[in-house]
């Protein structure tokens, strides 16, 4: 059986899918936390190397506002690209613009590459090849308006949390009763 070579990212809070290479999994980490002021919600993908997490790979950046007024109040040339507006809000990506310090070597003033050479080279194939890819596949999902509502799931059973082969039997004879013998 061949695995995926893909894996798709789904963001329920705004309705949302992004499509990731499969082996991003060993090499990216999620971090929600807000860190500019002027966002709704952001969405870090940090990388991480050999157990250690260092700096983003990739962001999306919520922002509740209208594209006139993203470009009125100047992103269009910040760092931020801008990918969709739905639903009142602009959704944006940023990648590094440098290497994170973590591999720099301040006794040559350069980036450690004799160090961190193999760990440089898979964060630059991610952040210059995957990330403009991966922020391009966003795709939001039909009636996408859960930031503000969420539709509760209803079971059509509920079964006792018993285990073992009483409890068991009993969630399947229940399957079988007429509905006014339920409890």
């Amino acid at each position: 059986m061949n695995k995926p070579s893909h894996f798709l990212y789904r963001n329920t809070r705004y309705g949302f899918t992004l499509r990731f290479p499969a082996w991003w999994r060993t090499y990216a980490v999620i971090d929600r936390r807000r860190q500019n002021r002027d966002t709704e919600y952001e969405l870090h993908f940090r990388f991480r190397y050999k157990g250690k997490v260092y700096d983003d790979v990739l962001a999306i950046l919520v922002f509740h506002m209208t594209r006139q007024e993203w470009s009125r109040e100047g992103y269009g040339d910040s760092p931020l690209v801008f990918l969709a507006e739905h639903d009142g809000r602009v959704f944006a990506y940023m990648t590094p613009e440098e290497l994170s310090e973590a591999f720099y070597d301040p006794k040559t003033n350069d980036y450690d590459y004799k160090r961190y050479g193999a760990a440089i080279r898979l964060l630059k194939r991610m952040v210059n090849q995957d990330a403009p890819r991966i922020a391009g596949s966003i795709r939001f999902l039909p009636q996408a308006n859960t930031a503000c509502s969420a539709v509760p799931y209803r079971a059509k059973r509920v079964c006792t949390a018993r285990t073992g082969a009483r409890g068991k039997r009993r969630c399947r004879n229940a399957k079988r009763r007429p509905a006014s013998h339920r409890h």
